[in-house]
């Protein structure tokens, strides 16, 4: 926060990057620091998750056909696994469940309420379908 506001905030204003008044979402350093920080967040989470779908692909392209041929990597990504948890040890479903429903809806509650967004705006509600989405993932 410190970087965003103190430096970045500065110097977006400075470059013409962010030329209308710092508070403002739409010219200013506030939505050119958000919009910033989304696509890097972003982009993260696709380049975290390309891995886990790499092997989802690739365990289901096997599945399917089974004479494709096995590498050294594969033999290595099929040893045994020794963290597997027992079924009393793993969180339960309805938790896992609970715990987005109750993230998502505080995650929106705490948007409107920092924002003061209006889900009437039809550019807000569309905010609120992305956090939905979000949520989701």
């Amino acid at each position: 926060m410190l970087v965003g506001w103190g430096i970045l905030s500065p110097l977006s204003k400075h470059m013409g990057w962010a030329p209308g008044p710092v508070g403002d979402m739409t010219t200013g350093a506030r939505g050119w620091i958000l919009w910033t920080s989304l696509a890097i967040m972003c982009a993260d989470s696709v380049v975290s998750l390309l891995p886990v779908a790499w092997e989802f692909v690739r365990k289901a392209a096997k599945r399917h056909n089974p004479d494709l041929s096995t590498t050294d990597s594969d033999e290595v990504h099929n040893k045994p696994d020794d963290e597997t948890e027992t079924e009393d040890r793993l969180v339960p479903g309805s938790w896992v469940c609970g715990g987005y429903r109750s993230a998502s809806s505080s995650g929106l509650q705490w948007c409107g309420w920092f924002l003061a967004m209006k889900v009437s705006n039809p550019g807000q509600r569309s905010s609120v379908l992305g956090w939905a989405v979000y949520s989701v993932f």
